[in-house]
């Protein structure tokens, strides 16, 4: 009688097994083959082992592909976890084998049963009296089935025997290696063979052919400094160089065909890179963010769809564009996280400017590359503001380099300083003017808010805004090339006034005229310089940009952002400030950092995490990592009703189980249309169930009232109170 590991399609655990043999074999090539030719034993018995528990019953019952068996003695008995159950089929004679590897530190054996035991994450508690009788009344009699005739085991605890001696804060440094190496593999090597898909593949063509034609193409050639990065490809390096020098043609001459990941801050500037990434590189790219399951490509069927998501979240592909927490999060050591770790340590990793995350996410990162590092990893850290703290804790690593700064000779920047708001009379006035003199104007404001009441000020000059407060459709529209904010780098654009937030700061190829921002932390003052005339040489002698004095706010460290604003009013104020003089701004701004919040709050993660902190799940890490304390999506109720029709129509096609799956993923995508993600700390009281729908209260979307939208001004709450609760 076949023994079933999977129902759709039916896999027996042999079957199942072989196929993750194969892709172990394939696997190799990536891998450290000293460490291959060590534990190659090793790793095989952990894939043979490891799914065995599921000949249990109850398991085989569920899958529903054999005749039902009831077992009285176990009827009363919940369903073990089958890893759970996998280790009590470890035979004496390699638990003897796994002792011989063991060293002072390192109980091979107990290693191994943990692989086995926590290659998924279960949160029930463990019932040792449970477990006895499953495998005494179960496993015991039917495991000729798998061609086993060796006695079980039974006398092991999951938690003391197994977790804790690994988990602890004392031993887990000592295994962490290890643990990466093997649960990595049989991660990645299971979950890929489960998704039907390659666990990694090499670069399709020629990588360095396609970058040259590309090059030919736009009619570019290499600067210098681009040139040298291939020289440094088998180096980590951090590179610090002007908004519009050509950082990412550097990256993609240091990747020099290897597989990588490139990660930015901003979702926004991840779909524009992977556009410019698979413009080049094709297929052999793939894009990676939490909503890339509500992405769909137009020559998508289901088995390409599917195989395309499955690719991605799998981190599979040779060239991957992502958010950076769809990598930093595993730094939090969640069950799970070694496949991460895993596939880190063979591949190259570009982060795209670091400054623009948080200190709690800055130290999140510090830490992951860190490790990733000293596992085989080689990162490239590309910024135009690397606040010095950073820098001289990467001059600890080996095999680092740091190129001196790539700054451009030209000046683009004539700064003026207000010790008065943005929303002035004086600041409307010469807004006025600049807008008639023919000139495209960027307004960056702080918060959402003010973004909004700035927009109702410059009503007249039928202004765009854009912020994080719109649903999906409506800044997807805002964003594009076409007609959005992307429009403005056409020549022929006329003039135009663009209000907006902290969006436009990373990675977005925009060059606006005139800048009036609200004053903020240097890093991302400096970020907003460069959305202004971003390549061209100024010479024109009246200011470029405007800083306001910014309004009292949670977003940013109260003494950088103090610090920052006296030495910009007392050192730059109507003059120009060359790329040297924004270097000397860093430093300065950043000297003495220690004595911080902000410092306090990036070296307090930083030392949680490098003692070993861990996180109960993914989504736990993924919250800490964003500092979010809810996360939510929301429909306001304005869209909610002027769309329900169709809203109900894609919910009704999602929760029924007939529908085609293809036309589930279609109406998932589409539904994202009509939602708002938000952060909200604490309970807010405004937001209600959509109706009658299990695909969001899974997902958490919610309605959200007492509230306005329109295409204009996004959303916008009619209790001003709880702005309060709205983080921007």
């Amino acid at each position: 009688m076949p023994v079933f590991a999977k129902s759709n399609p039916p896999e027996t655990i042999e079957e199942h097994n072989k196929k993750i043999f194969e892709n172990y074999e394939r696997i190799k090539p990536f891998l450290d083959p000293e460490k291959i030719k060590k534990y190659d034993e090793v790793i095989k018995k952990i894939i043979y082992y490891h799914d065995l528990g599921k000949l249990n019953h109850k398991f085989q019952n569920k899958l529903g592909l054999s005749k039902k068996v009831m077992i009285p003695e176990l009827k009363d008995i919940d369903e073990i976890p089958h890893e759970w159950l996998s280790l009590a089929f470890l035979s004496r004679e390699d638990k003897r084998y796994f002792h011989t590897l063991s060293t002072d530190t390192i109980h091979f054996a107990d290693l191994v049963q943990y692989c086995i035991a926590f290659h998924h994450t279960r949160t029930k508690p463990f019932d040792k009296k449970a477990l006895e009788k499953t495998i005494c009344h179960d496993l015991e009699k039917n495991k000729g089935l798998l061609g086993i005739n060796h006695s079980l085991n039974f006398d092991y605890d999951i938690f003391k025997d197994i977790k804790q001696k690994i988990d602890s804060q004392k031993n887990f440094k000592n295994y962490f290696e290890l643990l990466v190496f093997l649960k990595g593999i049989l991660h990645k090597c299971d979950y890929t063979a489960s998704a039907n898909i390659e666990p990694e593949s090499h670069y399709s063509g020629n990588y360095e052919k396609d970058f040259n034609n590309w090059l030919s193409k736009k009619g570019w050639h290499l600067k210098p400094f681009q040139n040298e990065a291939k020289r440094l490809s088998d180096k980590s390096v951090v590179l610090v160089a002007s908004t519009g020098t050509g950082k990412t043609e550097y990256s993609m001459n240091w990747i020099n065909g290897q597989k990588a990941f490139y990660l930015l801050g901003i979702r926004t500037a991840v779909n524009e890179m992977y556009r410019r990434f698979k413009d080049i590189f094709g297929e052999n790219v793939s894009l990676l963010h939490g909503e890339i399951s509500n992405i769909i490509e137009d020559d998508d069927t289901e088995e390409r769809y599917v195989e395309r998501i499955e690719t991605a979240r799998k981190l599979s592909a040779p060239l991957t564009v992502a958010t950076a927490d769809q990598l930093v999060t595993s730094v939090f050591k969640y069950n799970g996280f070694e496949m991460t770790y895993l596939t880190a340590s063979y591949s190259k990793i570009v982060l795209d400017e670091i400054q623009s995350f948080s200190p709690d996410s800055i130290a999140a990162i510090m830490v992951f590359l860190k490790e990733v590092h000293r596992l085989g990893s080689k990162f490239l850290i590309m910024t135009a503001t690397l606040p010095p703290f950073i820098k001289e804790e990467l001059k600890e690593l080996q095999n680092a380099e740091f190129p001196e700064p790539v700054l451009l000779p030209n000046k683009r920047h004539f700064i003026t300083v207000y010790d008065e708001p943005i929303d002035s009379e004086r600041s409307l006035k010469m807004i006025d003017k600049n807008f008639k003199s023919g000139k495209k104007i960027l307004i960056v404001c702080n918060t959402v808010k003010k973004a909004q009441q700035m927009y109702d000020m410059l009503k007249n000059f039928n202004p765009s805004l854009l912020h994080s407060r719109y649903i999906l459709k409506d800044r997807k529209n805002k964003e594009s090339r076409d007609h959005g904010i992307m429009a403005v780098n056409n020549p022929k654009h006329p003039p135009v006034i663009w209000i907006a937030t902290q969006v436009v700061e990373a990675s977005l190829d925009l060059d606006f005229d005139a800048l009036f921002t609200e004053c903020s932390p240097i890093d991302s003052l400096l970020q907003r310089f460069g959305r202004c005339w971003r390549k061209r040489e100024y010479t024109d002698n009246k200011p470029n940009i405007h800083i306001f004095k910014a309004e009292d706010n949670r977003i940013y460290d109260e003494e950088l952002l103090d610090r920052t604003y006296s030495l910009i009013f007392n050192n730059y104020k109507n003059k120009i400030m060359d790329e040297r003089d924004k270097q000397d701004a860093i430093f300065t701004i950043f000297k003495d950092i220690e004595k911080t919040k902000y410092y306090e709050k990036y070296k307090r993660n930083k030392e949680l995490l490098e003692l070993g902190f861990k996180a109960q799940s993914k989504t736990e890490a993924e919250a800490l990592f964003r500092n979010i304390a809810f996360n939510y999506c929301v429909i306001p109720r304005p869209v909610y009703e002027e769309n329900e029709k169709e809203i109900r129509n894609l919910i009704e096609l999602i929760d029924n189980k007939d529908t085609e799956k293809m036309q589930r993923i279609k109406a998932k995508a589409k539904i994202k249309d009509f939602i708002i993600p938000l952060q909200i700390f604490g309970t807010f009281k405004n937001l209600t169930p959509v109706p009658d729908s299990e695909y969001c209260k899974r997902n958490n979307i919610m309605i959200m009232n007492e509230v306005t939208y329109s295409y204009e001004k996004g959303l916008q709450l009619k209790d001003t109170a709880g702005e309060g609760v709205l983080i921007d």
